[in-house]
C-alpha cells in the first residue's frame, strides 16, 4: 500500500469509528432527555393538579357537603379555565363520587364541547367502584396516575392524551371523608411544550456533536499521525531501504511504547542482518579463496585420464582433494590426495587449507608417503591442540615407471581400483587413524603393483555413499559399483558425472548434509 493510501485508510477507519460512537452517543442522549423531560412535565402536572384541587378545598367542601355536585363541576371547570394558561394543562373531564363509591356527578368535555367517552360512568347511582377511587377513599389521600391514555373522542375529532387525578375531600374537623374528585386532565398542551423543548434540544445536541466530532476527528488524526501513522511509515520506509540492501538504515523510536518497541526491535533486526552480511561477505571470500585451493582444472598427464570434483553443502566445507606433480621433470609419480575435516564451515575449511599447504610443502622433500603423512600429522595435530577437530585423508601415489602404487590410508574410506578386464573390484585397505588423534603416529604404507592399461581408480568421502532421500535410505557404495561397470568405457569426467546424476536423482530433492568429493583416474593406453 502507497503512503498516501495508507494515511487516508487509517484516517477513514478513525473518522467511521468516532462518528458510530457519536451517533450512538447522540441518539442515546436524545432519549434519554426525551424520557426525563416527559416525566417532568407529567411530574408538573401532577403538582399543579394537587395544588389546583387542594387550593379549592373550602369552596369543594363547602359544595360536597351541600351535595351540591353540579356546582362543584361548574367551579373546577370556572376555576380551571381562569387558569387555563398557568397551568399548562386543561381539565377536559370531572367524576364525583361519594364515600361509598356511588357516582354523584361527571362530565367530560374539551374546549369545543362535550365529548362522548364510552370508559365513564352511565349514569348516576351505585355503580362498581374502579381501583383507583377505592384507594382513594382507603387512604384518604390524593393519587395522580401519571399513566397516559388516550380518550376516545367523537368520530373525525382527534384522540386527546389525558391522566387521571383523585383528590379526596374531608370534614376539617372529624377527617370524615365526603366525596372524591376525579380529574381527567389534558396533556397535549405539555407534551407540546416537551416537543418543542425536544426539538430545540435536538438541534443543539446534534449541532454540539457534530462539532464535537469534527473536533475529534481532527484530534484522533492528528494523534494517530504522530503516534502511529508517521512511526510505521518511518518503520516501512526503513523496510524498503533494507529491502534495496541500504543496511545503514536506523531509526529514531518515537510513538507510542508499542511502536517504539517496534522500532527498537527493527533496529537490531538491521544490526542482525548487518553481522549476517558481513559473515556472509566472509564466507563468500572464504568460499572464493577455497575454491581457488582446490584444482582449477584436471592435470593433463600422458597415460591417466583423470576427473575431479568436489560439491559443498555449505558455503565453505571440510572435504579437500589435490594433485600433486613432483618438481623434477623426470618423476613419473603423482601424488593423489583427498580429505575430510570434521564438521562445516570457517573452521573446517581453515583447517582444509592448513593441512593443503602442509602437504604441498611436505611432499617436495623427501620420503615416502607414509613418512609424507606422518609428518602432516604432526603439524595437523599441534594445530588443532584439544579442539576435537580431525581430518581423514588418503595419500596416493601413482608411479608408472614402475606401474605401482604406494598409499597411507589415515582413517579414510578406502579407494577402489576396479578392473574391467578381470571385472574385479578391489579396495585399497590398511591401517591408520585420522590425523589430529595422535601426534606421534607413524603412518605405514601400502602398495599394489603390475598396474595396466584399462584399470580405474575411484576415490571419494563419505558423502556419497552415506547420501539419504526422504525416506532415510542411504545411497551406499553399490550402485557406484554398478556405474564403474556400466560405463567403464566412458572417459573419467563421463564417470564422474553419470554418478553425480545418480546421486541427485536417488536424493530426491533433499536436504543435502554433506559435502560430496569424488576423483576417478583410467590408466589409458600409453600407461
Amino acid at each position: 500500500m502507497s503512503k498516501p493510501g495508507f494515511i487516508n485508510h487509517i484516517a477513514f477507519q478513525a473518522a467511521l469509528i468516532i462518528i458510530g460512537l457519536s451517533m450512538a452517543s447522540l441518539v442515546l442522549s436524545v432519549f434519554l432527555y426525551r424520557e426525563s423531560m416527559r416525566e417532568i412535565a407529567l411530574k408538573e402536572v401532577e403538582n399543579k393538579a394537587t395544588i389546583f384541587l387542594s387550593a379549592m378545598e373550602t369552596s369543594v367542601r363547602r359544595l360536597a357537603m351541600e351535595k351540591n355536585t353540579k356546582s362543584l363541576i361548574e367551579l373546577i371547570q370556572e376555576r380551571a379555565q381562569f387558569i387555563d394558561e398557568s397551568l399548562n394543562f386543561a381539565i377536559v373531564g370531572v367524576i364525583v363520587r361519594d364515600a361509598d363509591g356511588k357516582v354523584l356527578e361527571h362530565k367530560i368535555k374539551d374546549p369545543d364541547g362535550l365529548i362522548y367517552d364510552p370508559g365513564r360512568p352511565k349514569g348516576m347511582g351505585p355503580h362498581p367502584i374502579p381501583k383507583d377511587f377505592q384507594e382513594v377513599i382507603d387512604s384518604k389521600a390524593p393519587l395522580v396516575k401519571r399513566q397516559v391514555k388516550q380518550l376516545k373522542m367523537v368520530e373525525g375529532q382527534p384522540v386527546v392524551r389525558v391522566i387521571e387525578a383523585l383528590y379526596p375531600i374531608t370534614r376539617r374537623q372529624k377527617g370524615e371523608l365526603l366525596a372524591v374528585i376525579k380529574l381527567v386532565i389534558s396533556v397535549e398542551r405539555t407534551f407540546e411544550l416537551i416537543r418543542a423543548e425536544y426539538e430545540k434540544f435536538t438541534k443543539r445536541v446534534i449541532l454540539g456533536f457534530t462539532v464535537a466530532t469534527l473536533l475529534l476527528i481532527v484530534g484522533l488524526l492528528f494523534f494517530l499521525r504522530r503516534r502511529i501513522i508517521v512511526p510505521v511509515l518511518s518503520i516501512n520506509e526503513g523496510a524498503n531501504q533494507v529491502a534495496s540492501g541500504n543496511l545503514e538504515v536506523k531509526l529514531v523510536p518515537s510513538g507510542s511504547n508499542e511502536i517504539s518497541s517496534l522500532m527498537g526491535s527493527f533496529n537490531k533486526m538491521v544490526e542482525g542482518l548487518k553481522q549476517r552480511d558481513q559473515m556472509r561477505r566472509s564466507l563468500e571470500v572464504a568460499m572464493e579463496v577455497q575454491q581457488n585451493l582446490l584444482p582449477h582444472k584436471n592435470p593433463q598427464i600422458e597415460g591417466l585420464d583423470i576427473a575431479g570434483i568436489s560439491v559443498y553443502c555449505d558455503e565453505t566445507g571440510g572435504d579437500y582433494y589435490d594433485f600433486i606433480e613432483f618438481d623434477n621433470a623426470k618423476d613419473s609419480r603423482l601424488a593423489v590426495v583427498i580429505g575430510d575435516v570434521s564438521g562445516h564451515g570457517i573452521s573446517s575449511a581453515l583447517l582444509m587449507a592448513s593441512t593443503r599447504a602442509f602437504l604441498r610443502q611436505r611432499s617436495a622433500l623427501p620420503g615416502t608417503a607414509a613418512d609424507i603423512v606422518s609428518d602432516v600429522n604432526t603439524q595437523f595435530s599441534r594445530d588443532v591442540a584439544e579442539s576435537g577437530s580431525f581430518m581423514t585423508l588418503f595419500y596416493l601415489i601413482i608411479d608408472q615407471a614402475d606401474r605401482s602404487l604406494r598409499w597411507v590410508r589415515a582413517g579414510h574410506d578406502p579407494a577402489v581400483l576396479y578392473d574391467p578386464e578381470l571385472d574385479v573390484l578391489s579396495e585399497l585397505r590398511g591401517p591408520g587413524i585420522a590425523l589430529g588423534v595422535d601426534e606421534d603416529l607413524q603412518f605405514e604404507e601400502n602398495s599394489r603393483s603390475e598396474l595396466r592399461a584399462g584399470q580405474i581408480i575411484l576415490l571419494g568421502t563419505d558423502g556419497i555413499w552415506e547420501a539419504c532421500n526422504p525416506l532415510g535410505e542411504m545411497f551406499g557404495k553399490e550402485p557406484i559399483y554398478a556405474l564403474l561397470r556400466e560405463y567403464k568405457d566412458q572417459d573419467a569426467t563421463q564417470i564422474v558425472e553419470k554418478i553425480l546424476e545418480a546421486l541427485h536423482e536417488f536424493q530426491q530433492g533433499a536436504t543435502v548434509e554433506d559435502d560430496v568429493t569424488l576423483i576417478v583416474i583410467k590408466l589409458t593406453e600409453n600407461f
